[in-house]
Formats: structure tokens, sequence, C-alpha cells
């Protein structure tokens, strides 16, 4: 088992490592970040909006939530629409700042420029008086925001690697001076991305950039959507963090990308009454993957809390609390559960488990779809019961996998409490040796 471990620390850590620092990979993760407040709250407000309380066949239904939605609805969904409905304007200029920092670029005009390219092509002016075409500015626009951004981004990098900026006197504020260094660059964006638009238009049919990107991600999209897909992202991240890294930070800025575009097409869905179209969307993997943190830990502290062994039932009183939250770093070190190749087991396997019955469980509507974000902080019960819409199945199934992952572990985990309790008393007798030379 040490060589095993040793050859994939040989293999994989210098390849994760690599992944983690790919620069592209970092904006799109960070964009995202900078987005979530905006995304969170519209998506609960899109929540309170259609709440499972109008329906005469729900055993829920009240009277008077009809009445007021009837009312008031249409008043109250402009949260939304300036939330998840001009979300990838968030995302872009998120993205292009982080890049441009990375890059060592000013963060404020990199992530104007960003916005500026996706503006360009996602957002046509169209009939008198002029009015935007917003129908992309939401998750559909979303790989247009990341490609045209990344763009944005490298032709400024480019422009002033090649002193090909606007350089004002050193007398002049540093933000006028800013300012007349991205005339160049926003001149360049418009001389590479207009002339796509023009031959968009041209073609008669009033395609836009982002439509094309649709059509040509909708395989990936689709197959985002599948059970070998979300176990192929749970294997790989908790393989990461056995190894020593920080799985889902690597691994998810890529996934996020099309958890945010499947969330957009249910919230849509939801919004107009039809049948919600995605499983893995929104924070699916949170709700029944990460009970307590990567790895569904929350079960394996309450585990090691009633363990016989002194250090892990420390470690699992510990990790109890901060595990509810999904914070598990103290029971991800301290047990330990990296490169320990008796927890590690189940630690990959568990989530993939937990995964696999939560997407069958989706897929046959025992369970709700989420529509909404919630914090990462949320318990992962209460997360899935407010994501899905108030789903009570949803709020069942990830207390069903709480349970079912604390007796997933508790096989190695008794494993390991011998060994650990044998050191325990290979030291106790050390110990009493020393004091009592007579015993030795």
């Amino acid at each position: 088992m040490e060589k095993v471990i040793e050859r994939v620390e040989q293999i994989l850590l210098p390849l994760a490592s690599k992944i983690a620092s790919i620069k592209y990979l970092v904006a799109v993760r960070d964009g995202a970040i900078f987005a979530m407040p905006f995304l969170i709250v519209g998506s609960l407000v899109l929540l309170l909006l259609n709440l499972p309380l109008s329906d005469p066949n729900n055993f829920m239904y009240s009277q008077w939530y009809t009445n007021l939605m009837t009312e008031y609805k249409g008043d109250w969904l402009q949260p939304f629409y300036a939330t998840m409905g001009i979300a990838c304007i968030f995302i872009s200029f998120g993205l292009g700042s982080s890049l441009g920092k990375q890059y060592g670029l000013p963060e404020i005009p990199s992530g104007f420029l960003s916005l500026f390219a996706f503006m360009l092509v996602a957002a046509p002016v169209t009939g008198w008086p002029p009015a935007i075409n917003a129908s992309y500015l939401d998750g559909k626009g979303m790989f247009t925001a990341i490609i045209v951004g990344f763009l944005a981004v490298e032709v400024y990098r480019l422009l002033v690697t090649k002193n090909l900026t606007i350089k004002l006197p050193e007398q002049v504020p540093p933000a006028i001076a800013r300012s007349f260094e991205s005339l160049t660059p926003v001149i360049a964006i418009i001389l590479i991305l207009q002339p796509i638009n023009i031959t968009l238009s041209n073609m008669g049919d009033g395609v836009l950039l982002p439509q094309l990107l649709m059509d040509l991600f909708k395989p990936l999209i689709s197959a985002s959507d599948s059970l070998g897909a979300l176990l192929f992202i749970a294997f790989i991240i908790h393989l990461l963090w056995f190894c020593g890294l920080h799985g889902a930070n690597i691994v998810m800025g890529v996934v996020g990308t099309f958890t945010l575009t499947n969330l957009q097409m249910n919230q849509e869905a939801l919004a107009a009454g039809e049948h919600l179209p995605t499983i893995f969307a929104g924070g699916f993997l949170d709700n029944y993957m990460n009970l307590g943190g990567s790895g569904a830990t929350l079960g394996l502290a309450i585990a090691m809390a009633i363990s016989k062994s002194a250090h892990l039932k420390s470690i699992g009183r510990i990790s109890i609390v901060p595990g509810v939250f999904n914070i598990n770093e103290p029971i991800l070190f301290g047990a330990p559960i990296i490169m320990n190749p008796i927890l590690g087991i189940p630690f990959i396997l568990v989530p993939m488990i937990n995964v696999t019955i939560a997407y069958f469980a989706t897929s046959m509507d025992i369970a709700g779809r989420v529509v909404a974000l919630v914090p990462w902080t949320t318990p992962g019960p209460l997360a899935a019961f407010l994501s899905t819409n108030f789903n009570f199945g949803s709020l069942f199934l990830a207390l069903g996998l709480l349970v079912l992952s604390t007796f997933l572990y508790l096989p190695f985990l008794n494993v390991y409490t011998k060994s650990l309790m044998a050191q325990e008393q290979a030291e106790r007798v050390k110990k009493a040796a020393m004091n009592n030379p007579a015993i030795a």
C-alpha cells in the first residue's frame, strides 16, 4: 500500500499541481465566487415566488399565498432578473479582473474589458428606441462570457507587453492614466469581435455568438447531467483530496460552469411551470455528496465521536459542529484522512455511493431538482430542502444518506481504531517502562 501511495504521489501530485495553477481555471472559479452573493439572492427570490403552496393538489396548498402571488409576483420578479437573469455580467467582470490580476494588470480595467467584450457579442441592440436583447445575459451566455473574457484580457496583456497602449506623463493621476491605457485594448476588441457580429448578422438568421457556442457545447452540457459524469467528478475531487490537494477548488472551477448553466434551465422551467430538465444543477453535490464537507465526513465524525480510541474520539467530537456547516478540515487533517489508506478508501467510495443514490432518486422524482443556490455552509439536509423548492423527498434523502455514510465508514473506522489502540497501548507500555525500570 505504501508503494501504491508513493506511485500515486509521483504521478498525480505534479499533474494536479499544474492543473491547480492554470490561470484560466482560477479565473473561472473566482468569477463564479464574485458572482455568488448575487446568484444566491436571486435564486432565493425566485424560490419564494414559486413556493409549492399554490397547487390545489398539494397538501401544502395555501389560498392566501396563491392570492398574494397573483397580485404581486410580477412586481417582485425584478430582483431575480437583476441577478440570475444577468448572471454572466457579474461572472465576466469577475473572471476578467481575476485573470488580469494574475498577469499583473490592473484588476478593474481588466474586469471592464472582459465585460465589454461579452456585452459586445451577447447583448445586441434592436428596434427603435434602441433596446438591449438580454436573452444571453443569463446562464445561456456562460461559455461566451468565459471565452471572450479570456480573449479580452489576453489582448490587453499583449498590448501592454508590446507597449502599444497610450502612456500619459507621470504627473497625470494614476486612475486617469489607467483609463487612457485601456483605450487601445477597447479598440482592438472592437476590431476583433465586431466583424464576427457583422458576419453572423449577414447570415440572415439573426444568430448570435452565444447561440453558436451553446449549440457547440450542448453535447458537453448533456453529458454533464449524467451519472457517469457525476461519478467521475466525485472520484477526481476525492482522489485529489486524499493526496493533500483541495480537490473541490481544482475541479469545480470547470464543473461550476455546467452546474450554473443547468441551474438556469431549471429556473426557467420553474418560472414557466414546466418539468425541471436537469439533475446535476446548482448545489446538487453539496446537498448529497458533501454532507459535512468533501467525503461526506459528518457521518465519519459522528462515528469517531463514539470511538474507543481516545485520539479519534476527541477529533470526532471537535469535528461534529464545524462538520454540520460543511467545514471538515479538522477531520481531514486530524484523523487524518489525507494519505491514510484505511480511511481514504471510504473517503473516495462513500461520496460516489451517495451520488449514485441521489441521482436515481432525483431522476425518479423521489427527490426534487435544484432550482436555487444556497450558501455552501448551509447544513446538507437543510440545503437540499431549500434548494429544491422545499421538497420533503430531498430532505429525507439527504438525512438518509447521512445515516448511510455513518454506517459505511464504520467498518473502516473499526480497523483504524484497532491499529491506533495498539499504538496507544504500546506507548503506554513504553512510558511505564521509562518510569519504572524494573518493568523493563
